[in-house]
């Protein structure tokens, strides 16, 4: 195995451990325990639990990054444009994107615990998502020649839309009436995806948005 495989599988197994015991509560000899590893070899690809951190945010950012150029570059209309980044920010693809996410979802929830390092690249995802809808609600507004929007009211809609689909998002995927509140389990979030009707729902959202870009027109 190579040294970035051996990177790699140390960061799959850490994100079971962060969900299981909590971001707070893993030391890095649970993690090493958990892989049956000698603690040395956890140092050997990172510096510490928070560099491990780091890491998550980092790659997650990176699929973000390739996922939303994507949609940018494409030759879609605007409506599909919108709907992509909706399901993008759901985070509906692989099991391992769907741990990166309770665990920044979990992050972001205790920022002030957070090194400034961390809550520096949570913040470098949030303005990367700012960016992609800004670029999308120029495209939306550019096909309806009675609307325009200055850079003062386009920040505002911004603020508005990505604060409903947070709060959507959080409300149908993570929280729940029971002491903890908020779901850490990978399969346990599967399943409460599995029992949303996402296409017909994110069809919702996506008509939603569309009618606040363009007046209702």
């Amino acid at each position: 195995m190579g040294k970035g495989d051996k990177r790699q599988q140390i960061l799959e197994a850490a994100k079971d451990v962060l969900l299981k015991k909590g971001i707070f509560k893993t030391r890095v000899e649970d993690i090493t325990s958990y892989l049956g590893i000698a603690k040395g070899s956890f140092y050997t690809y990172f510096k510490s639990k928070d560099q491990l951190l780091e890491e998550i945010i980092i790659q997650f950012f990176d699929i973000r990054k390739n996922e939303f150029e994507e949609i940018e570059k494409s030759d879609e209309d605007f409506r599909d444009k919108i709907k992509k980044f909706i399901i993008r920010r759901f985070a509906l693809t692989t099991s391992e994107n769907l741990k990166s996410h309770l665990i920044l979802i979990n992050l972001t929830r205790n920022l002030e615990h957070l090194t400034s390092e961390l809550r520096s690249k949570l913040l470098e995802i949030e303005l990367l998502n700012r960016k992609i809808l800004r670029e999308i609600i120029k495209q939306t507004i550019s096909t309806t020649s009675e609307i325009s929007y200055s850079e003062k009211e386009m920040d505002v809609l911004i603020i508005f839309i990505m604060g409903g689909i947070k709060s959507y998002r959080l409300e149908r995927l993570f929280y729940k009436n029971t002491k903890d509140y908020f779901i850490s389990d990978i399969k346990e979030l599967q399943e409460r995806i599995k029992n949303i009707d996402s296409e017909n729902e994110i069809e919702l959202l996506t008509n939603g948005i569309i009618q606040i870009l363009t007046g209702g027109k």
